[in-house]
C-alpha cells in the first residue's frame, strides 16, 4: 500500500493556552496539489506553520514518511523536506533578487548544489536571471511571490507549503505562481496552498480542504469549494 508523504492525525494547536486548531486529520501523498481553504481565522495559518514545526502541536500527530515530526525543529524539518512560504513572503527588499536566493542556503557550503539549482530555477522562471542583481523591492507583487517560493524551492523540497500566495495579485500573476504550483505537482513535489476561497486557479487542485474555526469540515474536489 503506498504511503502518504503527509499524514495529520487528530492535530490540536494554538498559541498559548488558546487552541486554534481543533482535531484536525488529513493526508498527502507526493505529488499531490491540495488546498486549505477557509476565512480569516479559520486556522490555515497555524495549521501550515505547525507542518513546519514553527508551531508545536498540543495533541495529535504529524508524520513525514511515517516519522513523527512533532518533536523536530524548524531547521531539520527543512532539512527533510518541507519548505513554508508565508504570506508576508519575508522578502529582503533591499538586497538583490540573487542574494535572496541564496539566504535559503546560507549555511549550504556545496556551491556546486546551489549553483546547479539556481540556473534550473532561472531556466524554470527567466526573471531570475534578468533581475539577478535588481533589488527585490522592485519587483511587481507577482515576481515577489514566486521569488519567495523559488527561495523556498533553493532547499529542494518535498512538500511546498503556500499561505495565501494569491493575495494583491493580478489575475495573470495568480495564474502563474497556480502554473508554477501544479508543474511542481506533477513533478512530484506535494503542494498545500492555503486561502480564503476558492479561485479558478484553486480547480486545478486534486482536493480543496474546508477549514472553519479551526475544523476541517470536509475534504472535498477544488471546484466543489468554491
Amino acid at each position: 500500500m503506498r504511503m502518504p508523504l503527509l499524514q495529520i492525525d487528530s492535530l490540536a494547536a494554538g498559541y498559548g493556552k488558546r487552541d486554534i486548531l481543533d482535531n484536525v486529520s488529513c493526508s498527502l501523498f507526493a505529488g499531490s496539489l491540495a488546498y486549505v481553504l477557509g476565512p480569516c481565522g479559520a486556522g490555515k495559518t497555524t495549521l501550515l506553520m505547525a507542518i513546519a514545526g514553527l508551531v508545536r502541536p498540543k495533541r495529535g500527530v504529524i508524520r513525514l514518511d511515517g516519522e513523527d515530526m512533532r518533536r523536530k525543529r524548524p531547521a531539520d524539518l527543512l532539512a527533510r523536506g518541507i519548505a513554508y512560504v508565508p504570506h508576508n513572503r519575508l522578502l529582503f527588499s533591499s538586497l538583490s533578487v540573487r542574494d535572496n536566493l541564496l539566504t535559503a542556503v546560507w549555511r549550504d557550503t556545496d556551491r556546486p548544489r546551489i549553483e546547479e539549482q539556481a540556473e534550473r530555477l532561472g531556466e524554470r522562471l527567466p526573471f531570475l536571471k534578468a533581475c539577478a542583481h535588481q533589488s527585490a523591492g522592485r519587483l511587481t507583487n507577482g515576481e515577489r511571490q514566486l521569488l519567495a517560493i523559488a527561495r523556498a524551492l533553493m532547499s529542494r523540497p518535498r512538500l511546498l507549503l503556500l499561505d495565501d500566495p494569491y493575495d494583491e495579485l493580478m489575475p495573470i500573476e495568480a495564474e502563474r505562481v497556480a502554473e508554477l504550483g501544479g508543474q511542481l505537482a506533477q513533478e512530484g513535489t506535494a503542494v498545500v496552498i492555503a486561502q480564503r476561497s476558492a479561485t479558478p486557479a484553486a480547480c486545478a487542485g486534486e482536493h480543496a480542504y474546508r477549514l472553519d474555526a479551526g475544523r476541517l469540515l470536509r475534504s472535498e474536489a477544488p471546484a466543489a469549494a468554491s
